[in-house]
């Protein structure tokens, strides 16, 4: 009996060793993950102070090739606020043109497996109001104290003014400088129309989304009211519903938009016939860069059912899912 005890007394004490020894590990492992996360923190918050204070455009890719971060100095090169940037699936997709979207992939892929190490890459951003601007972009890998690797910091300037003063944008030649010159004049002329109209098209909007939020607040309020109150209240609540259904002169859309891009309808309703009045009223808005709570707010539609629209937009077009309906739009 006393044997048995004794080593039932010796695995036990071999059992709290081994526990103990387990928990010493753990205890190191888990200061190490600790410290790990705090440096990358520290790091993280030194390239944040840093990138908000330079005057290019700073983003921060992972491993993985997800934007980590980016800063506000995104909107005034892009157009685009630095959460837009952050949640969008693709930046590619959102913001690079067409032509250069390949090499530009390739080129943060490479950056990525370390494959390349301080070669520049130009290419043409399409921003939020549609312009196309040369930018250069510089990446450098960036690791924590410990040397792991965190990723790429990226480093975007805007370089349109030198590619024009070297000639580059429009490929000027001495016999047809001053015609290329008319185009270009001609094309921001067109640029400037575009971000003019669709500025407008934001504020009505804008203005439709305020009118219906005003309307469902009164219609709340009216129990409340009794008498002259409640008729003079009605009566607001009716002139407010009656702004607010006012049929939007969507063949103004479809006369600007022809001037500023001939031919775009008759190119879409020529590959794709299947599409209805509703489906290229859509096409144009979104051609013209409105997003759904825009085109909701001018059609006095929920965002909700413009996504759902959007969506069967998408069928009818047969677009795969990596292509972005707007740029599918764009490009036609």
């Amino acid at each position: 009996m006393k044997m048995e005890t004794h080593d039932a007394s010796v695995n036990l004490d071999i059992r709290i060793r081994d526990l103990e020894s387990k928990i010493s590990s753990l205890k190191m492992e888990l200061e190490d993950a600790q410290s790990s996360f705090r440096e990358e923190q520290e790091q993280r918050i030194f390239y944040q102070m840093v990138s908000e204070f330079a005057f290019g455009w700073e983003l921060w890719f992972d491993p993985a090739g997800s934007v980590k971060y980016c800063s506000p100095s995104s909107f005034d090169l892009t157009g685009y606020t630095s959460n837009d940037i952050i949640q969008v699936l693709s930046i590619s997709e959102l913001l690079v043109f067409g032509a250069d979207r390949e090499k530009f992939e390739a080129y943060i892929s490479a950056s990525e497996n370390r494959i390349i190490s301080n070669s520049p890459l130009e290419f043409r951003m399409l921003t939020r109001t549609k312009q196309i601007r040369w930018c250069s972009m510089h990446v450098k890998s960036v690791y924590d104290k410990q040397g792991n690797y965190l990723g790429i910091r990226a480093s975007i300037q805007d370089i349109t003014r030198l590619k024009g003063a070297y000639g580059q944008i429009n490929d000027l030649s001495a016999g047809r400088e001053i015609e290329t010159r008319n185009r270009q004049r001609l094309k921001s002329k067109l640029e400037m129309k575009e971000r003019e109209l669709v500025s407008f098209l934001i504020q009505l909007s804008k203005k439709n989304e305020l009118i219906s939020v005003v309307i469902k607040n009164l219609h709340s309020l009216l129990k409340e009211f009794s008498g002259k109150q409640r008729e003079k209240a009605e009566k607001l609540v009716q002139l407010l519903e009656k702004e607010s259904v006012q049929s939007f002169d969507w063949e103004m859309i479809d006369v600007q938009l022809e001037k500023l891009h001939p031919g775009f309808l008759e190119r879409v309703v020529q590959k794709h016939p299947v599409l209805t009045r509703k489906d290229k009223k859509l096409c144009a808005c979104l051609r013209l860069g409105l997003n759904s709570r825009e085109i909701a707010g001018l059609s006095n539609r929920s965002p909700k059912s413009v996504e759902i629209a959007r969506v069967r937009l998408r069928k009818k077009l047969k677009l795969p899912h990596q292509i972005r309906l707007a740029n599918y739009l764009l490009e036609l």
